[in-house]
């Protein structure tokens, strides 16, 4: 497996991480892990009559050194949020806590023995718990694993669980438990993305649904419901216009490093199907969560991408308030009024 890396032993590790081996490596370059994708990408990982496959038998580790005031602040600045100066903010935002742990998301996703091609891979849902807060500076465990391979009737799904924990706790005691365990309390965050991979097939029989934002557990009212007929949506009242520029996407790279060609190259979009460069999912999730999430964390939120949002273009957005601790999120195109996204977050 590329990055170096090293088993830290086997065991069952229940519901939450699928992998039976923690393998713990160091935190990996995107644009290297870009690098070798884009390599590989002629190589189809999943070949008719090849027979089903199956996803690594393990959960993949890194340590993280902590986000620093400097990169703290230049997410600030991308979303025109409040200063991280310890008065006005000092943990971070939940889309940043992913920012740190997508590197490691991507080492599994494009290692060999990943049953999808990296490239062309649809990031269709997320679904996050953001249990206690990280604060700038602070070094965390980054935990990777991918589970619930499963048919989808536009190719195949697959589940990517990231666990955020405290440095210095067990990994595999917080690995081995589900939600409530004595390990959750080293916890500090966590999420289940959704990806697509078009076209691909296990050869096993298609489900007609579409999935559920966490896969095969839908559980919480922060859970998306199922996506009805794009026909039948009817925009709610809009509460903000984003006008989003051609740079939208080379934006959020500088950030967070993610420099996918489908984000930053209207070339590249172009030959993966797009008809021209499109914004980060997670850009839309930071974008909306911005200023809304409380700083002693304890809430969950949830998204599921639709329409991709091309470049440049205009986004109306909706937030609507459900009550006291709930509120709706609703992203779309308002000449065609085509949903990009909904979501929803669940305060304390």
């Amino acid at each position: 497996m590329s990055p170096e890396s090293r088993s830290t032993g086997s065991k069952d590790t229940g519901s939450r991480h699928t992998g039976s081996t923690i393998t713990e490596i160091e935190m990996p370059s995107l644009s290297s892990l870009y690098g070798c994708a884009a390599l590989g990408a002629a190589r189809s990982k999943l070949r008719p009559g090849s027979g089903p496959r199956t996803l690594p038998d393990r959960t993949v580790l890194a340590q993280h050194p902590g986000v620093s005031l400097e990169e703290a602040e230049s997410y600030r600045r991308l979303f025109g949020g409040e200063s991280f100066d310890g008065v006005h903010r000092a943990a971070l935002p939940s889309v940043l806590v992913h920012i740190i742990g997508f590197p490691v998301q991507m080492a599994l996703m494009s290692d060999d023995e990943f049953p999808l091609p990296l490239i062309g891979l649809v990031h269709v849902a997320n679904e996050v718990e953001h249990l206690r807060p990280v604060r700038v500076g602070q070094p965390v465990q980054i935990l990777v694993s991918a589970g619930n391979l499963r048919p989808h009737r536009r190719g195949t799904q697959v589940d990517i669980t990231v666990t955020v924990l405290e440095q210095g706790a067990d990994p595999k005691a917080a690995a081995a438990v589900g939600a409530g365990g004595s390990a959750e309390t080293s916890v500090l965050w966590r999420s289940v993305s959704t990806y697509l991979s078009k076209g691909a097939q296990l050869g096993t029989e298609v489900s007609t649904e579409v999935s559920t934002a966490s896969g095969a557990e839908e559980t919480g009212s922060t859970a998306v419901t199922r996506s009805e007929d794009p026909k039948s949506f009817v925009p709610p009242v809009k509460t903000a216009s984003w006008r989003l520029g051609s740079d939208a996407g080379r934006a959020y790279a500088a950030v967070s490093g993610d420099y996918n060609p489908i984000h930053v190259s209207q070339l590249a979009a172009k030959a993966l199907g797009m008809p021209a460069a499109i914004v980060h999912g997670m850009y839309s999730a930071g974008r909306m969560l911005e200023g809304r999430e409380p700083e002693g964390a304890g809430h969950r939120w949830s998204i599921r991408f639709e329409a991709p949002v091309t470049l440049p273009g205009t986004v109306a957005f909706a937030a609507e308030p459900q009550g006291p601790k709930t509120v709706r999120f609703t992203g779309w195109n308002p000449r065609k009024a085509r949903r990009h996204f909904s979501a929803e977050l669940q305060l304390p």
